[in-house]
């Protein structure tokens, strides 16, 4: 009997997996606690469609990723900060700065899952390399220009 499994269950399922099973595990075990269903035709058909769908729409999300990963990658954006009489920044650089930036510059929403930065913030006259992380399979390197406030 072909089922089609409604919850995920580790190491042995996924959800919305299709699996051949008994007929007795899945009348006894699966079906009360509604686990799975019994794959029927137009259920079959409805669960191809969906995963049509999904693959689109994953498909979709990775292609902007890429977009705005090309978009942001080798980009640099420059800070203007008061300094200390030894140089050392005042305060600082955060990632809320450089997202308002990046917002800024060239319209793109970040969060600061997004922002990687090496040492937590920016301390320091000088460049320093950010990392923009868009997702598992896409990143951007932008440069920070930190200089000297007039």
């Amino acid at each position: 009997m072909k089922v089609l499994f409604l919850e995920h269950v580790i190491n042995v399922w996924k959800k919305w997996e299709i699996k051949e099973v008994k007929s007795w595990f899945a009348s006894n075990m699966l079906f009360p606690k509604k686990l799975a269903i019994e794959l029927t035709p137009e259920q079959e058909k409805k669960h191809k469609m969906e995963i049509g769908r999904e693959d689109k729409h994953r498909r979709e999300l990775i292609e902007n990723r890429h977009n705005l990963s090309d978009i942001l990658n080798g980009k640099k954006i420059s800070f203007s900060v008061k300094t200390w009489p030894n140089g050392k920044v005042f305060g600082g650089i955060w990632e809320k700065d450089i997202i308002e930036a990046v917002k800024k510059n060239f319209k793109i929403e970040l969060s600061k899952k997004h922002i990687s930065l090496l040492d937590g913030h920016i301390k320091k006259l000088w460049e320093h390399q950010v990392f923009i992380k868009l997702g598992k399979d896409s990143m951007a390197k932008m440069t920070i220009l930190v200089n000297k406030e007039s």
